[in-house]
């Protein structure tokens, strides 16, 4: 599921005129912390988009953008061996984790490794068997998650945000998790469910100069005008005293 936010407040100096103005917008995908909402990881490919600078506010001065990540797998180990058992989850990746656009560099929140993973878990250190037949140590539960991650892209084309066209920001991987299971004699037979998802967040923020206002000349002079005329009478007022 896509989510989209723009920000209706704009925040700007105080001081007139003004000089410089901050409008957001934010897309995501996925739910943050959940392993079933975007669940095809392997491989990753979302695409999310951000519309153009809306040219009638103004001058576009610069543009922010901040990437955020985050991938989460959840599930279960059963051991139906006779024998007791141990599980160790990996999640390694095949490919980048990254953000890539054509408006700025790519973001790499992760390189891939097929070797070290991105992130583990296990039921017993290695060379313990814990998960015994029979009991409810028998089955293994785990919730790991990268947690957070995030970024600022750098090379950002500003030409690219006047184009009036939106903007596309892929996120992809190839996330891959590993189910291992051990007996500590004979063979095993294991029962292993898991899911593992992604969210992913592109947050931009447009910093520019708002379209000049002006007074118009008849209000101004009135204004002069009323002034004068109160300097006058409150110099009647003191000659007459």
């Amino acid at each position: 599921m896509k989510k989209r936010i723009i920000a209706a407040a704009i925040v700007a100096a105080t001081t007139m005129p003004i000089k410089a103005a901050i409008i957001t917008q934010e897309v995501s995908f996925g739910e943050q912390g959940s392993p079933f909402d975007v669940a095809d990881v392997s491989p990753l490919s979302e695409s999310v988009f951000i519309d153009a600078f809306d040219q009638t506010l103004g001058t576009l001065n610069a543009v922010n953008i901040m990437v955020y990540g985050q991938i989460d797998s959840e599930g279960r180990s059963v051991n139906g061996s006779s024998e007791p058992g141990r599980t160790d989850v990996n999640i390694f990746l095949a490919s980048n984790w990254q953000v890539s656009s054509s408006v700025a560099d790519t973001f790499i929140f992760e390189p891939a490794n097929f070797i070290n993973p991105l992130v583990s878990a296990q039921s017993s250190p290695e060379g313990t068997f814990t998960m015994i037949p029979g009991e409810d140590s028998a089955e293994f539960e785990f919730d790991v998650t990268t947690g957070e991650r995030s970024g600022m892209l750098s090379n950002v084309d500003l030409s690219a945000f006047l184009a009036g066209t939106p903007i596309e920001f892929l996120f992809s991987t190839d996330a891959r998790t590993n189910v291992f299971n051990q007996v500590e004699g004979g063979s095993g037979s294991f029962t292993n469910e898991f899911s593992t998802g992604s969210w992913g967040k592109v947050f931009v923020e447009f910093d520019y100069s708002p379209t000049a206002t002006s007074v118009s000349e008849p209000a101004a002079f009135s204004l002069f005008g009323a002034g004068l005329f109160f300097l006058l009478s409150n110099r009647r007022k003191a000659l007459k005293k």
